[in-house]
């Protein structure tokens, strides 16, 4: 596995704006098999953004499209 950095988002606003600052990064969540995918060296993110704790788990359709709305624990 090839050496990345790590940050855990606060809002998807942050997460966002990493992003779009750091070239190579890859969000990472619950249930996703990344890690397995970098360990075989398939995917080579420079950076993971840990998204799991945002509560990104709900999209509603809207008259405008689809929309996020965080779920409230």
């Amino acid at each position: 596995m090839k050496s990345f950095t790590y940050e855990r988002a606060h809002s998807p606003a942050e997460a966002a704006a990493a992003a779009t600052r750091i070239q190579g990064a890859k969000f990472i969540a619950g249930g996703t098999n990344l890690l397995d995918l970098m360990k075989l060296e398939i995917e080579t993110p420079t950076h993971l953004i840990d998204v799991n704790g945002l509560a990104l788990d709900k999209i509603e359709t809207t008259p405008l499209g689809a929309q996020h709305r965080p779920c409230r624990r």
